[in-house]
């Protein structure tokens, strides 16, 4: 009687490292594996004990004084804080002993491949699993978001082993990608794939149509246990029915091209599994805005409670002014019934003008009017906004810190960032084209590999900017260090 045939394992590295839930691509990707018959191992940094990567963090006087040290203008301040990030980045990223020893333990058991998840500050560790499988003989496959930027991944073609890059959405397209790669057949000439040898522009991937056809993300694997609460992630679509910031890298990244929703009964169907196999009722959307299909988004909060009693979920939202944005009084009251328990948006700046010249899509008012109807409706309200936009005065910032002063009691969490330009967004198109409309960005210059624009902002120093900055650091401060209500904790620092 002949035995049955040996089925090649497969080694699947996730080197991203969240907090709370599982990665949902590498979910995709594995129950695309699975169900194409093939045996994967996945390989978890969590798993090991890695430290996680946490975001909006109760916070104390020292994170005030890494903010204030982190926004100054002060042009000896800038220089030695951008080297001093730059130092923290490479300490951040440098490979973990703890992910070194486990994947040499990988590697010596002879996995017949090796599909690598990454995000761009990996570098490091993708090069040490490339030297590790090229000494070994086995192929190595990279994949990660913004890897269908053809500037960014000619950046990472250099890295030993690295049998191929993957840019693009490839649930469907993997199973035969890793037939090839371990029948010893190239990948040269495939869309969305980057191979050292590549002679012409890659053909990009196109995005996934009919999104119903998405199996179920499987998270079998994942590190449960590790993880402080048991959240469910899942996406009700892909890419942003608004779509047109000018700032947004959501957008290119590999499945935020072009919006494509999933249908509600895709939808329920997949909260009621996830909800019966891992045994909660909780779950993170990780939509880029999830009112983008508001035939969707006015589905769920009719019927989540039906196919999940007990539900509770959060997700991010675009408060946008183009008619019905499903963000009045009444739905926000019928979401929380429903479970919603937190919310994100993006408010960027309190200055009308501003907003317009960053197309956000959003009216101040209105932005004022949803805080306002969310709070009451007993929503926790988490936003992100911007210091440094190239154009902002100090009469934007005077009008930014008037309207949190305005509705400070409405707002949970602020995340403040500096303006980060990003390859291929509108912002890189239009500063090509025209550098001189932004005097105030000195030194500009690309760093291709980790997908970010290096400059120094150098507005006029003016006295009333600095202190309308200051006034800002005050109270983004003050409302970070908000205790949260218990079942909004549960949830901080996912969004």
């Amino acid at each position: 009687m002949k035995s049955a045939p040996h089925t090649p394992e497969l080694l699947f590295i996730d080197l991203n490292n969240f907090a709370a839930y599982p990665t949902l691509a590498v979910g995709y990707l594995i129950r695309s594996l699975r169900d194409a018959q093939f045996k994967v191992r996945l390989l978890s940094p969590l798993a090991l004990g890695v430290p996680a990567f946490t975001r909006d963090n109760p916070e104390g006087w020292k994170d005030q004084l890494i903010r204030r040290l982190y926004f100054s203008g002060n042009p000896i301040m800038s220089r030695s804080r951008d080297f001093l990030r730059e130092q923290v980045s490479r300490w951040n990223s440098r490979p973990h002993p703890a992910m070194i020893a486990e994947v040499e333990r990988a590697i010596a058991a002879k996995p017949a491949a090796i599909l690598i998840s990454s995000y761009l500050d990996h570098y490091e560790m993708c090069r040490f699993i490339g030297e590790r499988a090229k000494a070994e003989g086995i192929p190595v496959l990279l994949g990660g978001p913004f890897f269908n930027l053809n500037r960014v991944t000619e950046q990472w073609l250099s890295l030993p082993g690295i049998a191929a890059i993957v840019g693009g959405e490839v649930e469907f397209e993997l199973p035969q990608m890793v037939k090839a790669l371990l029948a010893g057949d190239s990948l040269k000439g495939r869309a969305g794939v980057f191979t050292q040898d590549s002679d012409e522009t890659v053909k990009p991937l196109l995005p996934l149509q009919n999104l119903q056809r998405l199996p179920v993300p499987d998270f079998t694997d994942f590190p449960w246990e590790k993880y402080p609460h048991k959240i469910i992630p899942l996406m009700s679509g892909r890419g942003c029915g608004w779509g047109a910031c000018t700032f947004c890298g959501d957008v290119v990244s590999a499945n935020g091209r072009t919006f494509r929703s999933r249908g509600l009964d895709a939808v329920l169907q997949e909260l009621k599994q996830q909800s019966e196999t891992h045994q909660s009722t909780d779950f993170i959307f990780l939509d880029i805005k999830l009112n983008s299909d508001l035939e969707l988004w006015y589905g769920l909060i009719e019927n989540i409670q039906r196919v999940v009693l007990g539900a509770r979920w959060i997700a991010t939202v675009h408060v946008n002014h183009l008619g019905d944005n499903g963000l009045d009084k009444d739905t926000l009251l019928a979401a929380s019934k429903a479970g919603l328990t937190r919310i994100s948006f993006g408010l960027e700046s309190g200055s009308q003008r501003l907003l317009d010249t960053m197309k956000k899509g959003t009216k101040v008012e209105e932005a004022g009017d949803f805080l306002k109807h969310a709070y009451d409706a007993g929503i926790s309200v988490r936003t992100s906004m911007m210091q440094g936009f190239p154009g902002e005065t100090a009469d934007d910032l005077r009008l930014t810190v008037e309207f949190i002063d305005q509705h400070e009691q409405y707002l949970d969490r602020i995340r403040l960032s500096r303006f980060k330009p990003l390859p291929d967004t509108p912002f890189d198109r239009l500063y090509q084209k025209q550098p001189e409309r932004f005097p105030y960005m000195k030194h500009f210059s690309w760093d291709y590999k980790l997908a970010r624009g290096l400059y120094q902002y150098m507005p006029p120093r003016d006295k009333e900017y600095r202190q309308q900055k200051n006034r800002l650091l005050k109270q983004v401060y003050q409302i970070n260090c908000k205790a949260l209500r218990d079942d909004a904790s549960k949830f901080n620092g996912m969004m």
